[in-house]
């Protein structure tokens, strides 16, 4: 029995439903995103308009595009998000798609346990919750987590440098140190944070979850060459967190 592929629009190769996602997603960005309407969503404290990202969610699920159904999310995968990404990009939109969608999200669906999947994916399919990454070494590295990883350099083995972890004498887990450069980082709702644990040889970097507000958090709005991607500087001291799945797996 020979399974009948997608059928692909011709001058695209996408199937008629990424196509229609793009076109829809296209006719609604250019109704918001004129030049001056960019430059005051990127001068606000949040980086955004969280008014349009809300509409971006409540239209289009975008938020939620990758998450899967059971989560509240839409359920499509990879392709459809890098439509949105490729879109947003086009005219220039500030919003939290590509640090939470796209580099945090994806870690939580592959790594987070049940509980943690149960309840961060619905507020993030939601817009209720945005996230970034932060990762001494900057974007390019923060990239390359959610890449093959095929040197193993970040999986289980690498130098974070930047940030510490140990654990807390009541439970739970204790960062100290610094990352730059992590996008949306001044007004996420939520950090996942490269941390490295033990000392060299025998340490390796495991991902923590910090949210907003936490005590011993610093962040700091860093002026960057492309306002509509807005990066900050991110200290921790002694700040409480929580891994990322388990040692033992889930």
């Amino acid at each position: 029995m020979v399974t009948a592929l997608p059928a692909l629009t011709a001058r695209t190769g996408l199937t008629p439903e990424q196509d229609q996602i793009r076109r829809t997603l296209r006719r609604l960005l250019a109704e918001h995103c004129g030049p001056d309407r960019v430059r005051a969503a990127a001068a606000t404290a949040h980086g955004y308009d969280p008014r349009l990202w809300d509409r971006l969610s409540g239209e289009l699920g975008l938020p939620g595009l990758a998450v899967p159904e059971a989560y509240g999310g839409v359920g499509c995968g990879l392709v459809e998000l890098a439509l949105a990404c490729e879109e947003t990009g086009r005219v220039l939109l500030p919003s939290p798609l590509l640090a939470t969608s796209g580099l945090v999200t994806p870690l939580i669906i592959a790594l987070g346990t049940a509980a943690q999947r149960d309840a961060l994916l619905p507020d993030i399919a939601g817009s209720a919750l945005t996230c970034a990454l932060a990762v001494p070494g900057g974007l390019a590295v923060a990239l390359g987590l959610i890449d093959d990883n095929a040197p193993g350099e970040w999986a289980g083995g690498g130098r974070s440098g930047g940030v510490q972890a140990r654990p807390a004498p009541d439970g739970g887990w204790l960062l100290y140190g610094e990352a730059g450069q992590v996008l949306d980082g001044h007004s996420a709702g939520l950090l996942l944070v490269a941390a490295r644990t033990g000392g060299f040889p025998r340490g390796r970097t495991l991902l923590f979850l910090v949210r907003a507000g936490a005590a011993g958090l610093t962040r700091t709005r860093l002026t960057a060459l492309d306002e509509t991607r807005p990066q900050a500087r991110v200290q921790l001291r002694d700040c409480a967190a929580e891994l990322l799945g388990d040692d033992g797996g889930d």
